[in-house]
C-alpha cells in the first residue's frame, strides 16, 4: 500500500499534523507521497497535488470540506479513496480528527473500512469542455448582477427564473450551498439532484428534485455568465450561456472507518450556532 498525503497549511498550522502522519508511516514502514499549498515546506520530495495520485492506493487529507473538494478535482475518473482529517469547523466530508491517525492507518493496513462513493456532476459548455462537481454546479453573473436564466429538463421547458443564479446539487452537496438557498437535504443514497435558484427576485421560485438521470440544460442570454464547480470560477461565457448538465460516469470515494450513519452526522454537523 502507498499512501498519497495532501495537506492544506491553512488548516494545518506548520503542517504539524501531516508531519505526525509521516512519523507513523516511517515506523510502520509504510511507502509515501507528500503534497501541500505550504510555500515554504522541509518535507523531501513533496510533489504536486496533480501528481499525487498518480501511484497512491488511498489519499489522506488534511483540511476541511474545501480541501476535500480541491483534492477531489484533481483526482477525477481514477477514483482514489480518499480519508479526511477534520482541521476545519464542519467536516462532512473528512472522517476522523488529528488524534486518532495511528488507529487510522492500523485499520487501513488491516483492511478493517469501507469505501463509500458519492454521485458527481459533468457540466458541459458549448466548446465540448466538461467539468465536475461532488457538491454543486452553478450559472451565475460575474458582476453580481441579476441574471435571467432558462431551465429545460429532459428537453422539457421547466421555467425561466430571475436570480443571482441557478445552481444544480448532488446529494453531497444538499448540505452545502443549495442548504443555504433553503434547498432540502438528501441523504447520500438518494438517485436525484436538486435544482435551485439563488436569491430568487420572486415571490414563487421553489427547488426542484429531479431524477439523476435526467439531462439539465441552463442558458442565459444575460450578458457576464460564468460557470462556477464547487465554489471555484471554472468558465467565461462570451455571449450566451449554456450548459448541459448529467450524472458523470464514475464517482468519488472515500474511506469510511465508523459505522455514523448520515443522519447521526448531520445531527452532530449542523446542530450548532455561531462559531
Amino acid at each position: 500500500m502507498k499512501i498519497g498525503i495532501y495537506s492544506n497549511e491553512h488548516k494545518d498550522n506548520n503542517l504539524v499534523a501531516a508531519k505526525a502522519l509521516i512519523n507513523i508511516l516511517d515506523k510502520k514502514g509504510i511507502s509515501y507521497s507528500f503534497s501541500t499549498n505550504a510555500e515554504n515546506i522541509d518535507i523531501k520530495g513533496a510533489i504536486p497535488l496533480q501528481d499525487l495520485s498518480n501511484d497512491s492506493d488511498i489519499v489522506i487529507a488534511f483540511g476541511g470540506d474545501g480541501t476535500m473538494l480541491n483534492v477531489i478535482s484533481y483526482i477525477d475518473d481514477k477514483a482514489i479513496p480518499i480519508l479526511g482529517v477534520n482541521m476545519g469547523k464542519i467536516g462532512f466530508l473528512t472522517e476522523i480528527d488529528k488524534d486518532n491517525l495511528e488507529k487510522a492507518v492500523d485499520a487501513l493496513i488491516s483492511g478493517k473500512y469501507q469505501i463509500e462513493t458519492r454521485t458527481l456532476i459533468r457540466a458541459q459548455v458549448p466548446t465540448g469542455e466538461k467539468f465536475y462537481a461532488l457538491n454543486e454546479a452553478i450559472l451565475t453573473s460575474s458582476n453580481s448582477q441579476v441574471s435571467s436564466i432558462k431551465i429545460n429538463i429532459d428537453d422539457s421547458y421547466t421555467a425561466t427564473v430571475r436570480g443571482d443564479g441557478v445552481l444544480v446539487s448532488t446529494p453531497t452537496g444538499s448540505t452545502a450551498y443549495s442548504l443555504a438557498c433553503n434547498g432540502p437535504i438528501l441523504a447520500p443514497s438518494v438517485k436525484g439532484f436538486i435544482v435551485n435558484t439563488i436569491c430568487p427576485h420572486s415571490l414563487h421560485s421553489v427547488p426542484i428534485v429531479v431524477d439523476d438521470g435526467s439531462e439539465i440544460m441552463l442558458s442565459s442570454n444575460s450578458r457576464n455568465m460564468k460557470l462556477v464547480i464547487d465554489g471555484k470560477d471554472r468558465y467565461e461565457f462570451v455571449g450566451d450561456a449554456e450548459i448541459k448538465i448529467r450524472k458523470a460516469s464514475f464517482c468519488a470515494s472515500f474511506v469510511r472507518l465508523n459505522n455514523q450513519n448520515f443522519y447521526q452526522k448531520l445531527l452532530q454537523k449542523l446542530s450548532f450556532w455561531g462559531e
